[in-house]
């Protein structure tokens, strides 16, 4: 398998799966919206990307949000000293997302899985345009495996550089910042020092509610490349030009609000995405808080609704970013199209003031 074909996979997983600081970085979301331009001319290309997405935003799912969240928060220099994160780490952090690519071609596990793609992938057709289904429902699989992995390996790489401390503080980050949280995930609340049956009872309404969950995300996946084609469609059509770097980012935001309001498909399929996405995000946080006891309750409101002063310059900056709306007019498709509302809706607060609730940690929920 060509490098080029690993350089495809990781690029177009973390185009779609990195929060919307990642996008200061104009050299990066260049390089990694000509090569999803690329790919997207081979329509087995395009359900490669799809995947990446799905596999992106699955990884918050299931608990691997908060490190992929720290590569980008953590260049925020108010961030990192909250934290307490070193000079050293910072570095180390870096490095693991600059060297992720060779890093991952010294792993045996995903070495192997890349002797898997030679004997699918033929040369003469690089991006599958003539396969038959086997071939391709092999090479999606061994694609969704590879990508897994990527997201694998950097998380726990993270892991390794950051104690447990600064681990536990980046939960607290991801609980103070609900509203902007792509996909909310049960160890998000270990932050406030869950005990094993809430552990327990928190993994078992993921479960109940995965097939949901998995339901939205192939809806979203497809609305997604709705959008990255129409997109594309008018990059190209107004010169498609990546000579300097620093300005495709600003072109992309102008195509996303000229195609908001002149596309009416476009507009509606951004509508749904989103409140598709609302509307799930509140049903399944919603049965967190159900599990909460009334000291975890106030902790989570104070995170909130008063956080800690770096937290408040990290939203302060993602609204300098990005306008009051966290996104307006920020270049799509990523990860934030999957909006989930506010942190905690009105009605669930009206809710917990009448009913009955666990009344300390050592409560059973």
């Amino acid at each position: 398998m060509k490098t080029r074909f690993l350089l495809a996979a990781v690029s177009c997983l973390f185009l779609f799966s990195m929060p919307g600081v990642a996008q200061e970085q104009s050299e990066q979301t260049a390089a990694a919206i000509q090569q999803a331009m690329k790919m997207r001319q081979s329509p087995m290309m395009q359900q490669s990307m799809k995947m990446g997405m799905k596999t992106g935003l699955r990884s918050y799912w299931n608990g691997r949000g908060g490190n992929l969240t720290a590569l980008q928060v953590f260049t925020l220099p108010e961030v990192r000293e909250a934290m307490g994160v070193s000079d050293e780490q910072h570095q180390q952090i870096q490095d693991v997302q600059k060297n992720m690519a060779t890093g991952l071609q010294k792993n045996p596990e995903f070495l192997k899985i890349m002797e898997e793609m030679k004997t699918v992938v033929n040369p003469s057709d690089p991006f599958m345009q003539n396969a038959d289904e086997e071939t391709k429902k092999k090479f999606e699989n061994i694609q969704e495996r590879m990508m897994s992995l990527a997201v694998d390996s950097m998380s726990d790489a993270v892991d390794d550089i950051l104690t447990p401390e600064q681990q536990h503080k980046i939960k607290e980050l991801q609980l103070a910042n609900l509203s902007d949280a792509p996909i909310i995930s049960p160890n998000m609340f270990e932050a406030l020092d869950l005990t094993d049956a809430q552990k327990q009872q928190m993994e078992g309404i993921k479960k109940e509610m995965a097939p949901e969950f998995e339901t939205n995300l192939a809806n979203f996946a497809d609305g997604q490349m709705i959008v990255m084609n129409k997109m594309f469609d008018e990059f190209e059509k107004q010169g498609g030009d990546f000579t300097d770097t620093k300005t495709v980012q600003e072109k992309m935001q102008t195509i996303v609000k000229k195609l908001a309001a002149e596309d009416p498909e476009f507009k509606r399929i951004q509508e749904e995405m989103q409140s598709k996405g609302k509307l799930f995000s509140t049903q399944f946080k919603m049965k967190m808080f159900d599990v909460l006891t009334d000291e975890q309750w106030a902790r989570l409101q104070e995170l909130t609704d008063n956080p800690p002063e770096y937290i408040k310059a990290l939203r302060q900056k993602m609204k300098e970013r990005f306008g009051g709306g966290g996104q307006a007019g920020s270049w799509q498709p990523n990860a934030d199209s999957w909006k989930p509302g506010e942190a905690i809706p009105e009605e669930y607060r009206q809710k917990r003031q009448t009913k009955g609730f666990p009344r300390s940690d050592n409560a059973e929920p």
